[in-house]
């Protein structure tokens, strides 16, 4: 494994350990885990100490019901430390830019605050805010249309990044189909995350479709005959990778070496499905720092994308946790 990626897993689990340490009473551990990843994408040194103030100051903000107010502040203040030199003020604009989207009759919940994130990335006035707002409403109202117990609120941050595209919002959707549908054929099972894969291939933003299936299925078959087992939650960064013009054998070679030494963590024991989808992020990071192609396209669109997802796991992580998990303030 090259030295970047050396560091990067290091720093990854020096990360993780000092907000075990500091946050295990306070966030379940899983919850934690997709935490450090932020700070890596972005090449920010983790500051405990910034990363309480945020989270402070957010609960500040926020009512007693907003998602914002719990768990989702911790992940949430990563963000928004990693990206901007101002955090603290940019808290004042998620929540604004959260309110123009419950406004618009998007609903408000953990999905919508990811999507505020999202639509933070690019710096945009406020009149294409809310017309990428609008775009993403329709782009969401017709993936309800065509699959309507599949698509959610987690379908949101996607949305908002389609909303970018100036195709109209049918063109869109059928690019969405025809992805949605050949995957299914190969080895993707039907589903939300498949749904959310297909929202992905989109960000590749090309003519040669069937080429892009073709890699995901390639990708798939690679990652099964290196005896990884791939569950669903693993489909969008499948994606992301199918995007990523790179060396497709080496980058498999190095998420199972980096999944090997994070299931070898005593912390990591239990969580092997999800030290799967982080090897994979931490390899996909890596190659678009590397890639010889047009880098604010790769910045724009995977780094928020693998953004949006870090924060979509972090969101059902959060769900799913029992009555029994403590949460302290």
């Amino acid at each position: 494994m090259d030295k970047s990626l050396d560091d990067k897993v290091n720093l990854y689990l020096e990360n993780y350990n000092k907000l075990h340490d500091n946050y295990k009473w306070k966030i379940q551990s899983q919850a934690l885990m997709l935490i450090p990843l932020v700070y890596i994408i972005h090449e920010k040194e983790l500051n405990i100490e910034k990363l309480n103030h945020i989270s402070k100051y957010i609960k500040q903000k926020t009512s007693l019901f907003s998602p914002l107010h719990s768990y989702q502040r911790y992940p949430t203040s990563a963000m928004l430390i990693s990206k901007y030199e101002n955090p603290k003020e940019k808290v004042d604009k998620l929540i604004e830019y959260q309110n123009k989207m419950t406004n618009e009759g998007l609903k408000s919940g953990t999905y919508s605050s990811i999507s505020a994130l999202a639509l933070m990335s690019n710096n945009e006035n406020l009149k294409d805010i809310q017309q990428k707002i609008r775009k993403a409403k329709d782009i969401y109202k017709e993936m309800k249309s065509n699959h309507f117990f599949l698509t959610s609120q987690s379908d949101y941050p996607l949305a908002i990044l389609l909303s970018k595209y100036d195709k109209p919002t049918s063109e869109i959707i059928e690019e969405i189909e025809y992805y949605y549908t050949e995957l299914s054929d190969g080895p993707f099972k039907k589903g939300n995350t498949l749904q959310l894969l297909s929202h992905i291939m989109m960000l590749s933003d090309t003519e040669n479709k069937n080429f892009m299936v073709k890699r995901c299925n390639e990708i798939y078959d690679k990652l099964k005959t290196q005896g990884i087992k791939i569950k669903r939650m693993h489909y969008p960064a499948i994606g992301m990778m199918a995007i990523i013009d790179s060396e497709l054998d080496k980058e498999i070679e190095f998420i199972k070496n980096i999944a090997d030494i994070i299931n070898k963590q005593k912390r990591f024991k239990w969580t092997k499905d999800l030290n799967l989808l982080i090897a994979m992020l931490l390899v996909i990071t890596d190659s678009i720092n590397e890639v010889n192609q047009d880098i604010n396209v790769i910045e724009t669109g995977l780094n928020t994308s693998i953004e949006s997802l870090i924060q979509a796991q972090n969101a059902a992580l959060i769900a799913s946790i029992t009555s029994t998990s403590v949460v302290v303030n």
